[in-house]
Parts: structure tokens; C-alpha cells; sequence
């Protein structure tokens, strides 16, 4: 009896080592792959980034029996719009992934794109060197088939519906040289209400200077500026900005403007029985230029002038303007040595520059 349990023994030994060895013959350091009807949620945040804003993009992973895809599956990240980083990750124990999108300055909407592979089993075990398998055990694998991808989109900029607008005004939109105009802008949000109060507006001027150049949104939306027209003329295109918003523009003439003139007498003297004389004004602006289309209006203490042009007559382009003077003996009773005539023309703000002239009457 002693001879036959030995070797009884023997063999219980080893067919414990054996089958010790058997769980680690399926041991599997593959990557794992999403098992078919595996489904994928994706969100971003936030789905509104600037031109060269971020934004976190979620994955979450369901095997068809709803538990969390395996930890360490991979997700390919894909976008059409900036940069995703990285553009290949694995999915955690929750069965997350994530990435980060990057904008890239250029405006639009940016599709995201993540997605794995699958199969319709598990995947199948590595070779190991294990023994062959007894009778009645197989090892399954199979190929991966189509996987499953899902989309998100993120605005990088505003919309036509989103954006900011904004409307200018200038009063006076006419306005002379060294004059001043008040530009208005009014903000809007994209849903007509007025645009958040201490938002800062951008304010450029092709002439002219601004001030302040950086007026910020009162409660109601608004905020103001003024132009200060400078001694240039011309048209001041006023362009206002706020955030992402479209250009809003306004228009102020700067017209040229006199600021002096001086009126001669040709003769500058008349005999007491009477004659013509001719009166010229030059008018300049404040470079000391000859100034078209300045108004002059003559005036004399004795005589008549003609009216043939009218009261006020006009400068010519080298900025003269002209009117006859014509006096009668009874114009100049003796006794009458000399009189004044004068001519006058607006400045800028409307008021009168005066020149005067004595012309010398001899008996």
C-alpha cells in the first residue's frame, strides 16, 4: 500500500502546478478596443472661444451594458478649424478622455471629431508559451471591424447672431477747421438689449483727433467721444469697434475756414465830383492759405455797391473776392475828406473777421 500512494501523490502535484499555470495563459497586454455597440458622448467647454481662445473637449465611453470602456482604450481626436492636443489619448477607469482645442486666429466653426475602433469580442489573448489546450478548449479571435466616432462643435468668434453691433453718430456732422464735432455711439447686444455698462470702445479717425479715444459703455449702452477737427480739412471717417463686433463708421466734413482778411481800395483815393473804385478782399485759412469759397460781404460809408452778385460774394480759388464801388459828387459833400469801406467774412465758429480801408476823397 505504501508503494501505491507515492506515486498517487506525484501526480496531484502536478496537475496543480499545471493548472496554477493555465490563468496566466490568457493574460492580455494589448490595447484594449471598444467592443461593438460601444457608444460615445462628447461635449466642449466652453463651446464659445475667442479667435485664439482653448477649450477643455470631454469624451465619455459606454460598453452596450453601460459600464465604462475599459481603462487605457484609445480615442482619436480630429478637428477641421485650429488644433487639438493630444490628438490621441486613452480613455481613464471612468471611461474619459479629453483634449484641449486650440483657436488659431481664424474665425468659424470648428467641428471636433473623437473616435475608436471596435470589435465584436474582446480582444484576443497573446500567444504565450503555455501548454497546447486539452480537448473541448478553443481561443476566439477576431479582426476589428467599423468604430464608432461622435461630434462636437465650437464657435471660435462670434456669430452674425452672436456679435456685439454698434451705431455712430457725429452732431454737427459739418464742422470747420480747429471746430469740434460729439460722436455717439450706441452698443447692442445681439439680442437688441443694450451692451453691458463699462465695455471699452475701440475709436479711430482718419483726421482730426479723438477724445477720448477709449470711451466706455454707460448703463444704457452708450458712450461718447469728441472730434476735434485740428487745421486740416477734409472728411474725418470716425470707426468705432467693440469686442468682436463689425466696424461701425461716421462721416465729418471739416471744411476750411478763414481766419483772416484784408480788403484793398483801387484807387485809394476819389476826386469830389465822383468816380468808380474797386474793392478786393484776399482771404486766407490758418496755414496762411489762399481760401476758396469763403463768403465775403462788403461794406462802404459812402456810395453804392453793385449787387450784380448778389450781397455776399464768393473767393475765388487764389482766395480773392471782388466788388465795384461806384460814388455820385452828392456821395461826397464838401467838407468829406476820406471814408471807410470794409469787407468781412466768418471764421470757424461764425463770427465776423473784419478788414477795413480809408479811401481819400481830394477836392
Amino acid at each position: 500500500m505504501k508503494l501505491l500512494a507515492r506515486p498517487q501523490l506525484v501526480i496531484l502535484v502536478t496537475l496543480v502546478a499545471t493548472a496554477a499555470l493555465l490563468p496566466f495563459a490568457g493574460c492580455d497586454k494589448a490595447t484594449p478596443v471598444a467592443p461593438s455597440g460601444t457608444t460615445l458622448a462628447i461635449s466642449a467647454s466652453p463651446p464659445t472661444v475667442g479667435l485664439t481662445g482653448t477649450s477643455t473637449v470631454t469624451v465619455i465611453g459606454r460598453r452596450p451594458n453601460g459600464s465604462p470602456l475599459i481603462p487605457g482604450t484609445e480615442i482619436q481626436f480630429s478637428t477641421n478649424l485650429g488644433t487639438i492636443t493630444p490628438a490621441l489619448t486613452t480613455s481613464n477607469s471612468a471611461g474619459e478622455a479629453t483634449a484641449i482645442f486650440h483657436a488659431d486666429g481664424r474665425a468659424g466653426a470648428a467641428t471636433i471629431t473623437a473616435s475608436t475602433s471596435s470589435s465584436t469580442s474582446p480582444p484576443a489573448p497573446s500567444p504565450s508559451p503555455t501548454p497546447t489546450p486539452t480537448t473541448g478548449t478553443s481561443i476566439v479571435t477576431e479582426e476589428a471591424t467599423s468604430g464608432v466616432s461622435v461630434s462636437t462643435t465650437i464657435q471660435v468668434g462670434e456669430t452674425a447672431g452672436t456679435k456685439p453691433t454698434l451705431i455712430v453718430a457725429a452732431s454737427p456732422d459739418n464742422i470747420p477747421v480747429d471746430g469740434t464735432a460729439k460722436i455717439t455711439i450706441i452698443a447692442r447686444n445681439a439680442d437688441g438689449s443694450p451692451a453691458a455698462a463699462g465695455r471699452a470702445i475701440i475709436l479711430t479717425t482718419t483726421l482730426g483727433t479723438l477724445s477720448p479715444d477709449r470711451p466706455v459703455t454707460g448703463s444704457d449702452g452708450t458712450a461718447t467721444s469728441t472730434l476735434r477737427a485740428g487745421s486740416q480739412s477734409g472728411t474725418a471717417t470716425v470707426t468705432a469697434l467693440l469686442g468682436s463686433s463689425d466696424a461701425a463708421t461716421a462721416k465729418v466734413t471739416i471744411r476750411d475756414a478763414a481766419t483772416d482778411i484784408s480788403v484793398q481800395a483801387n484807387p485809394a483815393s476819389i476826386s469830389s465830383a465822383g468816380g468808380t473804385i474797386t474793392l478786393t478782399a484776399f482771404v486766407t485759412n490758418s496755414q496762411g492759405q489762399a481760401l476758396q469759397g469763403a463768403p465775403v460781404i462788403f461794406e462802404t460809408d459812402r456810395g453804392t455797391l453793385d449787387d450784380t452778385q448778389g450781397t455776399t460774394v464768393f473767393t475765388t480759388t487764389n482766395g480773392t473776392a471782388t466788388k465795384l464801388l461806384t460814388l455820385k459828387g452828392s456821395d461826397l459833400p464838401a467838407g468829406v475828406t476820406s471814408f471807410e469801406v470794409r469787407a468781412k467774412t466768418p471764421n470757424g465758429s461764425g463770427q465776423f473777421i473784419i478788414s477795413r480801408a480809408m479811401i481819400t476823397v481830394t477836392q
